[in-house]
């Protein structure tokens, strides 16, 4: 049997958490994202969203979409893709979303590893929250999983509980 450290509850072998306080049983403490150490890091430190996409049918190519991390005021320029994932980096899992919103308090914030996509349909963007556990707000509302939203210059995201404003301009 497994004891939990915090509250000495008793557990089968196995166990990742405890049913009674909620404590990571393997680690004795919450759960939480581990650096990189400064050597595993890439060495290039350019920005990947850097080049222009081509526009194959002639039409002229979308100002890409800023994200603004409002708690950390970090801006991500997202390029004019047709899909965007965004979420936390589990390298242990081989997850490694477009957009990493590990560095802002992901983890601590409720970001769920994959938490939502953002399309590109044209001139539009659309966010899609695809199941995540504490799920994606726009505006203030709740989105229905797997049913993309249009988004519009100055809207809210949330996701779990880190807040994004949408940055489109023409």
């Amino acid at each position: 049997m497994i004891e939990c450290p915090s509250c000495g509850r008793k557990h089968r072998p196995g166990t990742l958490f405890c049913s009674e306080c909620g404590v990571y049983l393997p680690t004795g403490g919450p759960l939480r994202t581990e650096p990189l150490p400064e050597e595993d890091l890439p060495i290039s430190r350019a920005n990947p969203w850097a080049s222009e996409p081509a526009a194959e049918d002639g039409k002229p190519i979308p100002t890409p979409l800023t994200i603004r991390v409002v708690s950390t005021s970090r801006q991500i320029q997202l390029p004019a893709a047709p899909e965007v994932h965004v979420g936390r980096t589990d390298a242990a899992h081989g997850i490694f979303p477009n957009l990493d919103l590990s560095p802002d308090g992901g983890l601590e914030g409720g970001v769920s590893r994959h938490h939502c996509k953002i399309h590109q349909k044209g001139e539009a963007y659309l966010v899609e929250d695809v199941g995540s556990a504490n799920g994606t707000f726009l505006n203030g509302q709740r989105l229905t999983p797997y049913l993309p939203h249009v988004l519009k210059d100055g809207d809210e995201l949330q996701l779990g509980r880190i807040a994004l404003e949408v940055i489109i301009k023409k």
